[in-house]
């Protein structure tokens, strides 16, 4: 009995030390297995995303695949709440293809073709995982990393190999991804159909923004936070103020449609 105690109050200590999380707080949203630019052994790295409203730290957590691949996260990494971090391979930007990472690992090869990436968190819970294959239901590319579509940021749909797609913004030193910044792939999402469509600011700082269009007309506007979640709704005039002084800090994605015609953008409210 007190041996069972003892380790009751263990495992007590350690939830609180490190903090208690859920399956799905912490998810994987973008992976670069296979660069171009620069050589696998610099140019590697994954991101994650912290899909609850309070900041997650991931020292103590564990970084492995199914085979003998484990790397122990040895300092802090605080995901902040609705944000990302990028682990890489390689932390000098010199040498890695040109991005910023959060955290520098080893031990871990993100295969070119089958592979997984798990994380468990510092009581031994997988918090994530990804299995992806070799093209067969998962994007296979070179020079891009693979990126989970923005209505899909949950730890159920990114086990699904459709829900991803090869990035197509280009960074640093030729390669294509989002590291760090919210992924270019949103699934059902029309890219932009409506002529002269602008917003400003954006980041917005001050709580409003303006949509301007050539047309004019009345617009419907929608706003998602980045797990798919409506958070906005309203038809707004021409060049009347959006106000989202309501919304937390952080990146959404921003739907508007005109006379049938669709726009899509990153909102950013800081």
């Amino acid at each position: 009995m007190k041996q069972l105690y003892i380790l009751l109050i263990t495992f007590f200590i350690t939830a609180i030390s490190f903090g208690q999380v859920n399956v799905g707080d912490i998810i994987i949203t973008e992976i670069m297995q296979n660069p171009s630019a620069v050589s696998d052994a610099n140019g590697e790295y994954f991101e994650v995303y912290n899909t609850t409203a309070s900041s997650i730290d991931m020292n103590g957590w564990t970084i492995k695949d199914l085979g003998t691949d484990s790397h122990i996260i040895s300092s802090s990494v605080v995901v902040p709440a609705n944000g990302y971090a990028v682990f890489a391979k390689n932390g000098d930007t010199a040498v890695n293809g040109g991005f910023t990472s959060n955290y520098t690992y080893s031990g871990i090869t993100l295969g070119n073709s089958s592979d997984e990436l798990l994380l468990v968190d510092a009581i031994g819970t997988t918090i994530d995982e990804v299995d992806w294959d070799n093209g067969a239901t998962f994007p296979d590319p070179n020079g891009a990393s693979m990126e989970l579509s923005t209505n899909k940021y949950n730890s159920v749909d990114n086990d699904t190999g459709s829900n991803w797609s090869a990035a197509v913004t280009v960074f640093g030193s030729g390669d294509k991804g989002t590291p760090g910044t919210i992924n270019d792939f949103t699934l059902g999402i029309v890219k932009n159909q409506i002529a002269g469509f602008a917003m400003y600011p954006n980041p917005v700082s001050n709580g409003k923004f303006v949509i301007t269009t050539n047309n004019g007309a009345n617009k419907q506007v929608e706003i998602y936070s980045m797990i798919g979640k409506q958070v906005y709704s309203k038809t707004v005039k021409a060049n009347e103020t959006i106000d989202v002084s309501n919304l937390n800090q952080g990146i959404y994605v921003l739907r508007v449609k005109e006379d049938n015609k669709i726009a899509t953008r990153k909102l950013i409210v800081n």
